[in-house]
């Protein structure tokens, strides 16, 4: 591993200087860390990576060797990871394998990844962009912020175009610039990922003025989530509409319950991993999140996540105890990498 003085670099490395079990071992801590990865060839593997740091944002140049790449539910229960991933594919091909949606991408495609939503895909031997975003600075941006998972958009799209030389470009002037000069860059870059990913809708999206309820009505739902009298009937009076046009916005999702439902499981799942609440029982906080009985809590808790509320605070504690407890995020944790 070779560690650069310049501020805005996190890590480098090549592990063709190293024995390829420690290569191995590396790419364990890093890709593995959010994935669950198979190398078609092992005994080929090798990798040239290299992270610089931008604000809160992460940009990854990264050269490796065919392989897949899985990210389930259960590990997402687990380690509670919540982010956006933005990639270009420079050389090599990628295509997705979660068997509903078969996307694939060439170089200069973008891929979108959702760090909270379950994918999977494989990749030829390749080179690859990755900027990686908190939620918190982009979902605010985007117009249906659930809907990006795995989504690719093409090449020659104008805005995928100016957004991948925008990566292109930070990639080459980050080793140049101090922290408050890369923090600076961090709103721009942000804007610009949404406004590619908004004027870029999915065939499979409501759009116009349909679509742009919806998002107002999640918001609504995200601001009030865990309101005790939130349900179809109180969102459908707010907004002035019926329950069969609000049923309508929000068929893809399973129906407006069964959204309030996975936004209460996913803060719950929150308050589960938090230090600060391990005094409180399952039970407490299934009441504290719109459940009245455990075991309904229970129930719906494994059925999103593929882990019990249970196990899910064990893993945290688990992490805490190994000295991790201030890597509360991804991001946190890739600032280990290497060391």
């Amino acid at each position: 591993m070779i560690k650069d003085v310049h501020p805005t670099l996190l890590l480098k490395t090549d592990t063709r200087g190293i024995p390829l079990k420690k290569a191995l071992a590396f790419w364990d801590e890093s890709a593995g860390s959010l994935y669950d990865f198979n190398v078609f060839d092992p005994d080929a593997f090798h990798t040239t990576h290299c992270t610089f740091r931008l604000g809160e944002l992460l940009l990854t140049h990264c050269v490796s060797v065919a392989q897949k790449l899985t990210r389930s539910s259960y590990r997402i229960g687990a380690d509670g990871y919540d982010h956006f991933e933005l990639q270009f594919f420079l050389e090599g091909h990628w295509r997705s394998h979660d068997g509903r949606v078969d996307a694939r991408a060439q170089a200069g495609d973008l891929i979108v990844h959702d760090a909270a939503q379950a994918h999977a895909g494989s990749a030829s031997n390749f080179c690859n962009l990755t900027l990686f975003v908190p939620r918190h600075l982009l979902a605010r941006l985007l117009n249906n912020p659930d809907e990006h998972n795995m989504r690719v958009l093409a090449a020659d799209d104008p805005m995928v175009e100016l957004l991948r030389n925008h990566f292109n470009n930070l990639l080459q002037i980050l080793p140049h610039i101090n922290e408050m000069q890369a923090a600076a860059l961090v709103l721009p870059t942000v804007q610009l990922v949404a406004a590619t990913l908004n004027g870029a809708p999915r065939e499979d999206s409501i759009q116009g003025i349909a679509g742009a309820q919806l998002a107002e009505i999640r918001r609504y739902i995200d601001t009030h989530a865990l309101d005790p009298d939130m349900s179809p009937v109180r969102i459908a009076a707010y907004f002035g509409m019926s329950l069969r046009k609000l049923t309508y916005l929000f068929a893809k999702d399973g129906g407006v319950a069964s959204y309030v439902q996975k936004r209460r499981l996913e803060l719950a799942r929150r308050a589960l991993r938090d230090p600060a609440q391990s005094y409180k029982s399952i039970g407490e906080i299934s009441l504290e999140h719109g459940f009245v009985y455990a075991h309904n809590f229970t129930r719906a808790f494994q059925r999103l996540y593929g882990i019990t509320p249970r196990e899910t605070r064990a893993v945290a504690q688990k992490s805490q105890m190994a000295g991790m407890s201030e890597s509360k995020t991804w991001f946190d944790r890739a600032a280990l990498w290497g060391r």
